[in-house]
């Protein structure tokens, strides 16, 4: 190992191999607190719903005598209630009202039919548009291409059409011309 002329830092003492291994400063903390993280298992479980709750059942009509006038019952009419000016204070959270739970009995098919009509209903105008587009961009060169291929096609056999019906027409007129007139 090669001596130098310049002093040797205590970084450069300390990071050499075989350095002079030197005491821990006094001013720099030293962390000797063990924290612990909590534990990372989460609870995804969804919460249970509450029990349906079953109305109670209804008496039947059978105690009216068939004589009898039902009793007529007026309820009073509500009274008006002015509506409170705000509080300006701060808010605290409203617990929710009980959410009462009531059986019912959902038609899975038929709200399959209503999902899938109304899906059909907002998209088919933009469906319509590209397919559109779409078919003007792929078939305008195809069409184009079968056009020219019909047209070079039928050009030769349309001028012979032409050329056989003009010299008919020429050789009718000049048979026309040549016999006596009647």
């Amino acid at each position: 190992m090669a001596t130098s002329a310049r002093k040797a830092t205590d970084l450069e003492r300390l990071t050499q191999p075989g350095g002079q291994v030197m005491p821990d400063d006094a001013t720099i903390p030293v962390l000797t607190e063990r924290l612990t993280l909590p534990s990372l298992d989460l609870d995804i479980s969804l919460p249970r719903p509450p029990p349906p709750v079953v109305a109670p059942p209804i008496a039947p009509f059978a105690s009216f005598a068939p004589d009898a006038p039902a009793p007529l019952t007026v309820a009073p009419a509500p009274t008006p209630v002015a509506p409170m000016p705000p509080v300006f204070a701060p808010s605290l959270p409203v617990p929710a009202a009980p959410v009462v739970a009531v059986a019912v009995e959902i038609d899975w098919d038929k709200v399959e039919v209503q999902l899938r009509e109304n899906l059909f209903l907002e998209l088919h105008p933009q469906l319509t548009a590209e397919l559109e587009r779409q078919i003007q961009e792929r078939l305008q060169p195809t069409l184009l291409r079968a056009l020219t291929a019909l047209i070079s096609d039928l050009r030769p056999a349309l001028d012979s059409t032409v050329r056989d019906a003009i010299a008919r027409s020429v050789a009718t007129e000049i048979s026309r011309q040549r016999s006596p007139s009647k």
